[in-house]
């Protein structure tokens, strides 16, 4: 579980894994020598009985303390929230609760929601058509417009270990995350790069770059290469836009908004503007893919800190579609900042 790290099964924790095993051996050879075949039996069926009880209960259990911990994420966003707004009115930002025009882009899928879907693709597609960007602040920092916002998004991972103890739907909204949006408005259109294209090709073969010739130019600066190198915030470049994403259970505080907003806008300012014009895009196509570099944060397993999610738009049923991951690759930046390609 990436939200709430669940504790093993008791039965699975040294000793009492070796006492239950010593016990259950010992009763087995001791039922039938007292009473006989046939209570052996009973006692088997007894024996499975109490296990899948156990099971069930320490499921539920577990499934209680996400709910609980995805309650408590829940009211500390919102607080963000509201905090968010006070500091726009005191810095002067332009503040917006809600967006569902910045949403599409990033997983957003207006459509009917359909009851000849299964349970599982009408909880994934209302989501994709319900989405929208939420806590939105509009900026001008480093002489870039920028924007950050927040979209509620599901674990699919959690989503997986949990829908085993209860409905999709339920197990959905306990999983989900919130996903920092930063996007810094650039003056022309370039060719798709993310930051690890620096570090070779990736492992399941996501798209790092669209054009290998103007990656290589731009993190031979020296400034967006000690940036792309930052094992903290993966970033790419998308048309016109910058973009870094933060993906935590409980979004970012307003601190750490706005300096990821403001290390974006000064990253832009790196940029060789006077020497890009021969990358611009002259007609710029719109992507129906959408390829997020987020960080984690802090791992449990580590060196793992960062995360490509690529949002498609898929149909599902006769007419109905839904924003998903296909493709989603763990980045060793620790590794690969020993050897970079470039």
């Amino acid at each position: 579980m990436d939200r709430t790290p669940l504790p093993p099964h008791a039965l699975a924790r040294q000793p009492l894994a070796t006492i239950a095993t010593v016990v259950s051996l010992a009763a087995f050879l001791a039922v039938p020598a007292a009473f006989g075949g046939a209570a052996l039996g009973v006692f088997f069926v007894l024996w499975i009985a109490g296990l899948l009880f156990y099971g069930v209960h320490a499921g539920q259990k577990q499934l209680r303390e996400v709910e609980r911990d995805r309650a408590r994420s829940r009211k500390s966003h919102a607080a963000s929230m509201a905090d968010r707004m006070l500091r726009a009115q005191r810095e002067g930002y332009e503040f917006e609760d809600s967006s569902a025009e910045l949403a599409e882009g990033f997983g957003r899928i207006p459509q009917e929601v359909t009851d000849h879907l299964t349970e599982e693709n009408q909880v994934i597609a209302r989501h994709a058509a319900d989405l929208v960007a939420e806590g939105v602040l509009r900026m001008r920092l480093s002489d870039f417009h920028v924007t950050v916002f927040d979209l509620e998004v599901i674990n699919y991972e959690d989503v997986a270990e949990l829908k085993k103890r209860c409905r999709y739907g339920r197990a959905a909204e306990a999983s989900k995350d919130y996903l920092t949006v930063c996007v810094v408005t650039l003056p022309m259109p370039l060719p798709y790069v993310a930051a690890a294209h620096l570090f070779g090709e990736g492992r399941k073969g996501a798209d790092r770059t669209l054009d290998p010739e103007f990656a290589d130019f731009l993190l031979s600066v020296p400034a967006v290469r000690e940036a792309a190198m930052n094992a903290e915030q993966p970033w790419s470049v998308e048309q016109d836009r910058l973009i870094a994403c933060a993906w935590t259970n409980s979004g970012l505080d307003t601190p750490a908004a706005l300096s990821l907003a403001s290390r974006m806008a000064a990253l832009a300012g790196e940029f060789p503007w006077a020497e890009l014009d021969r990358f611009r895009l002259a007609e710029p196509e719109p992507r129906h893919q959408y390829t997020l570099w987020a960080s984690l944060g802090p791992q449990p397993v580590e060196p793992a800190v960062g995360l490509v999610q690529r949002w498609e738009e898929a149909q599902i049923g006769r007419t109905d579609l839904r924003a998903y991951k296909p493709n989603d690759e763990w980045l060793d930046f620790q590794a690969a900042a020993e050897q970079p390609s470039a």
